[in-house]
C-alpha cells in the first residue's frame, strides 16, 4: 500500500473531481463508497482503478480481495483529514473506490426499462436496485435525466449498477423495431397494471417525478398502465410505482 499525505496527490484531485458531472465525463470515471458496494463491485466486469482507504480502515478481509485484484501501489492510505476531503459522505466507512464507466450496451433481454427525466438520485438508485433484483440487465435513460453515475445514485444502488448496462435512449421506435412493447406509467386514459403484462418483449417507461413521461413517448407507447390504489393517494413516489410496476412486469 502506498500513503498520500497531501491533498495535491493527482489521485485525491481525481477523486475530487468526479464529484462533478462534467469531469466524469472527461474521463469516463466514476467513484463509489462503502464496504458492500465495492465488495460486491469485485464481482462484476467494471474495471476498478484505485481505491483509497482512511487510515484506520479494519476490513482486512476487503484489503486482502483488493490487493489480489489491484497492483499495491494503487491500494493508497490517506489520513483523516484527507480522507474527508474527498469522501461525498457524512459518515464514510473510510473506503473509496474509482472505476472506468462502461460503455454503452444494449445487452439483448426480455424486460427493459426507461427512465425519462427522472432527477432524483435516491428514485433512480432505489430504481436500478430494484430492477436488478429482477434481473432487468438493461435501463435506458433519456436527455434530462439525472446522472446515473453520480456519487448519490451510485451509493443508492447498493451495489447493483455494476450488474445493469445503461444506454442512453436516442429513439423509441429502434426498441418497437426488434419487437419490444412499450408500457407507459401514466395516470390519466390508463388500464390497471394488473396482469396486463402479457408481451414477451416489455419495455416500462417511468416518468419524471412532477410531470411524469414526455407527451412523444406516451404517443409512441402500446398502452399506458396505472397501479390500482383503493386508499385516498392520487399517486406514488415513482421508485415505488416502480418496484410495483417492475414486480407485475417480471412476474
Amino acid at each position: 500500500m502506498k500513503y498520500i499525505q497531501s491533498t495535491e496527490n493527482k489521485y485525491v484531485k481525481l477523486v475530487k473531481s468526479l464529484q462533478h458531472g462534467k469531469y466524469r465525463q472527461k474521463y469516463s470515471m466514476f467513484f463509489d463508497e462503502g464496504i458492500k458496494n465495492i465488495e460486491l463491485s469485485l464481482k462484476s466486469n467494471y474495471k476498478m482503478n484505485f481505491v483509497l482507504i482512511r487510515e484506520d480502515f479494519k476490513d482486512t478481509s476487503l484489503i486482502a480481495k483488493l490487493e489480489e485484484k489491484l497492483c499495491k501501489d494503487k491500494i493508497l492510505v490517506l489520513n483523516e483529514k484527507i480522507f474527508t476531503s474527498i469522501s461525498d459522505t457524512v459518515n464514510s466507512q473510510g473506503i473509496i473506490a474509482v472505476y472506468d464507466m462502461k460503455k454503452d450496451e444494449h445487452i439483448k433481454s426480455d424486460k427493459l426499462l426507461i427512465l425519462d427525466r427522472i432527477q432524483d438520485p435516491g428514485n433512480i438508485g432505489t430504481i436500478i436496485r430494484t430492477a436488478e433484483s429482477f434481473s432487468i440487465n438493461t435501463i435506458f435513460y433519456t436527455k434530462g435525466t439525472a446522472d446515473v453515475f453520480s456519487p448519490k445514485v451510485v451509493r443508492a444502488t447498493m451495489g447493483s449498477i455494476y450488474f445493469v448496462n445503461f444506454v442512453k435512449l436516442e429513439d423509441i421506435s429502434k426498441l418497437k423495431s426488434e419487437g419490444y412493447k412499450i408500457y407507459a406509467s401514466c395516470l390519466e386514459d390508463a388500464i390497471s397494471s394488473k396482469s396486463v403484462f402479457t408481451d414477451e418483449k416489455t419495455a416500462l417507461i417511468l416518468g419524471n417525478e412532477s410531470v411524469g413521461i414526455s407527451e412523444d413517448l406516451i404517443n409512441q407507447s402500446d398502452k399506458k398502465i396505472k397501479i390500482d390504489m383503493t386508499g385516498n393517494a392520487q399517486s406514488l413516489n415513482v421508485a415505488t410505482a416502480g418496484a410495483i410496476l417492475i414486480y407485475e412486469m417480471c412476474k
